[in-house]
């Protein structure tokens, strides 16, 4: 279990890097997790493969489980998210636009996620199964007031 850093009794704040190994990070990830309701909440960055090096940024929130503890994956995290920045396609598009399953080592700190996220140019679902994911360690207290602030707007 990951130790608070705020005071705050089962609320700790972890980062993530995901993509393919030996390549560049396809989405980064800060997230707020709070233990005794098992939610998270948090934001992405989804960096895109076109030449332009466009970013996509997301509001995330989700909700975690513990799976048979003989799994060696066993923390399942799902997320939805929706763009951070309004877009046209908000108005008339009910659906979320990035979707996370995420399975987590028992300390948090490596895992598989399979990630889809809508592509509004094509208008399509754009899916990558088996992304490596890990978990960076430049956590501190500025990162957690900056992500609880967003989190609450």
């Amino acid at each position: 279990m990951q130790m608070t850093q705020c005071g705050i009794n089962g609320l700790f704040l972890i980062n993530y890097l995901m993509g393919q190994q030996n390549q560049s990070p396809l989405c980064q990830m800060s997230l707020l997790v709070y233990t005794p309701d098992k939610t998270l909440s948090g934001r992405a960055k989804l960096c895109s493969s076109s030449p332009r090096k466009d970013a996509l940024m997301f509001h995330l929130t989700g909700e975690f489980h513990y799976r048979d503890t003989s799994d060696p994956h066993p923390i399942a995290i799902n997320l939805l998210g929706q763009q951070a920045q309004p877009c046209p396609h908000q108005q008339t598009s009910p659906y979320h636009y990035i979707k996370l399953n995420i399975l987590l080592n028992e300390h948090w700190r490596s895992g598989q996620v399979e990630l889809c996220y809508r592509d509004l140019r094509a208008d399509t679902w754009q899916h990558q199964p088996q992304l490596s994911i890990h978990q960076t360690h430049n956590n501190n207290i500025s990162d957690l007031a900056q992500l609880a602030l967003q989190v609450k707007s």
